[in-house]
């Protein structure tokens, strides 16, 4: 098989979507595993927003620096450098250390996973149908999510917190041999051309860039405490876990909307539906006091923030045809997603859940400030370009 049909194959999809889940490493699980570092392991509020931040900035880092040196290097070994810096930083963090070490080991499994989803992104722009890659890697993405939120604390219960940072390890060993569908430098694209370089950077993508970063930001800062509202609400552990994953779905639901309206919606009506919906809905989930307020608020703040994420790039792949501008949205989206713990850990107290709503809310509004000016002049987007890229929950 040539290198062109290889990279072309379902099996290098799968691979590339398997990579990917393995790459946000505990992202998604995170306000159900924060819950539990908070109940078993005795870490404070400060403490899990902290180590959930730093995870998340080195995961930045990590793709960043990656990204710099992808098409230098061997890519294949570069995919097997991160993936064991991954395990290894899990294994460490399973061992239970102590607080400071946990927050290194975290760091390195966070550096370990930007470095391998970096060599996803370089291989995925070499298929055919970039499109039906991303649309792919999002569903297995959020198929994973919401799995992994409904059945971590099933594994939690039945043996331990640690059990979570050793499945990482496993999945690992199993993506190992699966590197070898990597091709292990850059390929010309279907025509024989090489790329055309990028355009300098304007004013208008900077604030694009910086509106990823807030989006994610706004997302980490509610995302990490759900688990947390939902116990100061008297819901059990499996409710809770079914109810975040379900909203991961409610997300796909979103997304689905924003490409089928796509050729008759605009940008910036897109985003003024999606950040006014997001700022709605994180305060619900903070205020609302019953159930179903909670689940429902929970599934409208999912599926209005993947409705907007879904063309915000969409809009990048417009201004940048060269991909450039969207591998600097990726970094930008794991900067965010860092710092929106790190902002909620330094206001959230002894459980001032309404603080961190409010903060939520409030970056989602200046979120929409920034996207009038973005989305200025813009035209309704293609079909085409609302493939985008894999989305995180």
């Amino acid at each position: 098989m040539s290198t062109s049909e290889r990279i072309n194959s379902k099996a290098t999809l799968g691979t590339l979507g398997f990579m990917m889940m393995i790459g946000v490493g505990t992202l998604q699980m995170q306000p159900v595993l924060g819950g539990a570092l908070v109940d078993r392991w005795g870490l404070s509020l400060q403490q899990m927003g902290l180590l959930f931040g730093i995870e998340l900035i080195t995961m930045a880092l990590g793709c960043g620096a990656a990204a710099l040196v992808v098409n230098r290097y061997d890519r294949r070994l570069v995919c097997q450098f991160g993936l064991l810096l991954l395990a290894a930083g899990s294994v460490l963090s399973a061992l239970h250390p102590a607080y400071d070490v946990l927050c290194l080991s975290r760091a390195m499994a966070g550096a370990g996973g930007g470095i391998a989803q970096a060599v996803v992104y370089a291989t995925s722009v070499h298929r055919r149908n970039r499109d039906q890659t991303y649309a792919s890697m999002n569903i297995i993405l959020l198929l994973w999510g919401a799995v992994s939120i409904g059945l971590a604390p099933v594994l939690m219960n039945a043996s331990g917190v640690d059990a979570v940072f050793w499945s990482f390890p496993v999945m690992v060993l199993l993506a190992l041999p699966m590197t070898r569908l990597i091709p292990r430098h850059a390929l010309a694209d279907g025509s024989g051309h090489v790329p055309s370089s990028a355009p300098p950077l304007t004013t208008r993508s900077v604030l694009l860039l910086l509106l990823f970063c807030l989006l994610f930001a706004g997302h980490g800062v509610l995302w990490v405490y759900q688990e947390r509202i939902g116990v100061s609400l008297g819901l059990a552990g499996p409710t809770i876990g079914a109810i975040l994953g379900g909203s991961t779905l409610a997300g796909a639901a979103g997304a689905a909307l924003a490409g089928f309206l796509g050729k008759r919606l605009g940008h910036r009506p897109a985003q003024m539906i999606g950040f006014a919906g997001s700022i709605l809905a994180a305060l619900g989930i903070v205020y609302g006091q019953t159930l179903l307020a909670y689940a429902g608020a929970a599934a409208m703040v999912m599926a209005f923030w993947f409705f907007g994420l879904t063309y915000l790039f969409a809009l990048s792949a417009e201004i940048d045809a060269s991909g450039r501008l969207t591998g600097l949205a990726n970094a930008a989206v794991f900067v965010g997603q860092g710092l929106g713990p790190l902002a909620a850990a330094s206001i959230v107290g002894d459980g001032s859940f309404r603080m961190v709503g409010w903060l939520s809310a409030g970056i989602y509004a200046a979120c929409l400030l920034i996207s009038l000016v973005v989305t200025a002049n813009t035209g309704r987007p293609s079909s085409a370009a609302l493939g985008g890229n894999p989305a995180r929950t």
